[in-house]
């Protein structure tokens, strides 16, 4: 099995940010490298996000829903669901 380089493995992947709350689910890191070829839901669920707390999902700046198929290269950007109030 050949091993990829790190130019490879991006081109291959996606980038996925969580803001807000949702920034802990990553344990420290700003951004994790997801597989391209899956859903924004399913990505999310391998990373431990529970896709219905996630408010936005923002594919390359434009607006995407959870079932978006994530494409080499993309970058997401993702904003949680906001509670509060009496």
């Amino acid at each position: 099995m050949a091993c990829l380089s790190v130019i490879e493995w991006e081109k291959m992947s996606a980038i996925i940010r969580p803001y807000g709350m949702l920034a802990d689910y990553l344990k420290g890191e700003k951004e994790a490298h997801v597989e391209a070829g899956q859903t924004v839901r399913q990505a999310l669920s391998a990373l431990g996000i529970p896709p219905e707390v996630v408010a936005l999902v923002v594919v390359n700046d434009q607006p995407q829903d959870k079932d978006y198929l994530l494409q080499e290269g993309d970058w997401v950007k993702l904003l949680a669901v906001i509670g509060g109030g009496a």
